[in-house]
């Protein structure tokens, strides 16, 4: 007998960067919903897909990679601080969107019917129509400069450039506010826990709603 694919309630997981999405996302996770990082998984993508290398190659130059190895700074320098941005987008997102079709097939699959993608720029383009629920990660610029200033490898230029270049998109513009969700996380990282564990629960009683209607 034909294995029939279930329909999948989506969430996305977004808001400015420094606001906490990774967090949330790993929260997420624990409370056991898949989620697919796709700035991760661009990485990856940009790191070992021969077709994508050779255009990110020809369209910034040789000195994108260092031999096999992507050069992060090079293209952080090209895309954020020389207004690029748009330009490796329209290289990278064909790949991610193909690779995520994949992994989430493979979840529906083993059964999963709801599945949740990570993304700092996904309200890039307007609200994705594929996405049922957005949970959007909000925190004070004050918070989100102090978190940011902790990562590796991120001068306060780049820090700033960021910031700067995401906070002009006006993403948060993009929510529905009769299905979206907006997470505050301003308080302790216990606080946080507890607000995305009363949310899940909150969404997956939303998702079975929905996904009974599309039986």
């Amino acid at each position: 007998m034909e294995n029939v694919v279930k329909p999948i309630c989506r969430w996305g997981i977004t808001g400015e960067i420094g606001a906490g999405k990774s967090t949330v996302a790993a929260f997420i996770t624990q409370f056991g919903i898949p989620v697919l990082d796709l700035d991760t998984i661009a990485k990856q993508l940009m790191q070992n897909n021969e077709y994508l290398r050779a255009q990110i190659k020809r369209e910034f130059g040789d000195h994108a990679y260092i031999g096999d190895e992507l050069n992060r700074g090079y293209l952080a320098e090209k895309a954020f601080k020389k207004g690029q941005v748009g330009r490796l987008n329209a290289l990278v997102h064909p790949a991610v969107y193909e690779e995520v079709a994949r992994l989430e097939l493979a979840f529906a699959e083993q059964g999963q019917n709801i599945i949740a993608k990570e993304s700092a720029l996904l309200l890039q383009n307007g609200r994705p129509k594929d996405i049922d629920f957005i949970i959007w990660v909000q925190s004070s610029r004050e918070n989100r400069r102090n978190r940011l200033s902790k990562r590796p490898h991120l001068t306060q230029t780049d820090l700033e450039a960021r910031i700067k270049h995401q906070s002009s998109l006006h993403l948060s513009q993009h929510l529905d506010k009769d299905r979206d969700k907006v997470l505050y996380n301003n308080e302790t990282i216990q606080a946080l826990h507890k607000k995305v564990s009363q949310l899940t629960s909150q969404l997956k009683i939303e998702c079975d709603t929905l996904l009974q209607s599309r039986v």
